[in-house]
């Protein structure tokens, strides 16, 4: 009767995008974390890919963000969402109740603990269960089995939020939020732009710039590209394209990237000495959506001292380790009289059944 209410289910609920795991399928949703919204009469026309096409077409459409910094800063909007995709990958419309996880950043606040726990039940979860990005990110690249080192560091580079946490002997030991990401890049190029080009361009062109010719200074051997974007001069109103090369977008994003390395360097300082000296040996792995930026493992290597490595499947890796913690020795249904139980919030790094 469980499996035919609804597959466990684990949901990544990113501030740019929102990815969702089911039991015995993998991952079935990468989709952007936004929703359509008629002006008039505020009905939700959209969400995910189709809203985001949207954007800046249709003047009585305006897009809502449901999530800010890993958080519902919207709740009703979050509990649309998440119903709308549980209630679609799981191929039934009004009986899906599963056990959901969902990823949280380490240092959420209880305000938003509630709003999550409030979206989440009125979403249709039977179950919730709530994990910390670094821990969901070490179990889904496979960093917490008997095979690899008691002591791990994770660095989630999102879009809103860097989340460094170090994992040791089955717990997280200390942890470090920052509310900066790849958006802020984003917003750099964009100020960057404006006041040395007079042309305003929209944080998705500046995105698909930082994509496709961005990297952390210096660049060393790395060649010079460059890339065109097109934007509306701000003195004629007229479009207008900007070539932007690689220097040009290293030199808007140093800022934020400095701020990410002192994220990590603020999540490393936490470490009691006897497990500091293990991190030398580990070193910091990297996870999330805006990890691959080239240059940046060299930047964190000489202003830390650890050596970094990009992890795989860096997007999925928070998604695919909550989808694993289900399955852990621990987990158990609710009681049937229990028709709203409370949020379990996992602290330590699950036993698993092979």
């Amino acid at each position: 009767m469980w499996d035919f209410a609804g597959r466990d289910t684990a949901i990544d609920l990113g501030s740019a995008t929102v990815r969702m795991h089911v039991r015995d399928r993998g991952v079935v949703c990468r989709e952007p974390s936004l929703l359509a919204r008629c002006r008039r009469t505020g009905r939700i026309l959209a969400l995910g890919g189709p809203a985001q096409e949207m954007a800046g077409r249709n003047p009585d459409v305006t897009l809502v963000r449901p999530i800010r910094r890993g958080a519902p800063t919207e709740t009703d909007e979050a509990e649309y969402l998440m119903r709308h995709l549980v209630r679609k990958h799981h191929r039934r419309h009004y009986t899906a109740r599963p056990r959901l996880v969902v990823t949280v950043p380490s240092g959420l606040s209880s305000v938003h603990y509630r709003a999550l726990q409030f979206s989440a039940y009125q979403a249709g979860a039977r179950r919730l269960t709530l994990v910390p990005t670094p821990i969901a990110a070490a179990i889904g690249m496979g960093m917490t089995s008997s095979a690899r080192p008691e002591v791990a560091v994770i660095a989630d580079i999102g879009a809103d939020v860097t989340d460094v946490g170090v994992i040791a002997f089955g717990g997280l030991v200390t942890s470090h939020t920052a509310h900066v990401g790849g958006a802020a890049l984003d917003r750099a190029i964009v100020a960057m732009v404006r006041r040395e080009q007079n042309v305003s361009l929209s944080e998705s062109a500046a995105e698909a710039a930082k994509l496709a010719v961005g990297a952390v200074p210096p660049l060393g051997r790395r060649p010079v590209r460059q890339t065109v974007v097109h934007g509306r001069d701000i003195a004629t109103g007229m479009p207008r394209e900007v070539v932007l090369t690689t220097v040009d977008i290293g030199r808007a994003i140093a800022g934020p990237v400095a701020e990410i390395v002192e994220a990590i360097g603020a999540g490393l300082a936490g470490c009691s000495p006897e497990i500091s000296g293990d991190l030398l040996s580990v070193g910091v792995t990297l996870t999330g959506g805006s990890a691959r930026l080239p240059g940046l493992e060299r930047l964190i290597r000489d202003r830390t001292g650890l050596a970094a490595r990009i992890g795989d499947d860096t997007g999925d890796a928070a998604v695919l380790g909550a989808g694993e913690v289900l399955r852990s020795a621990h987990s158990q249904e609710p009681s049937a009289r229990e028709s709203s139980p409370r949020p379990h919030i996992l602290t330590t790094v699950p036993e698993f059944e092979y």
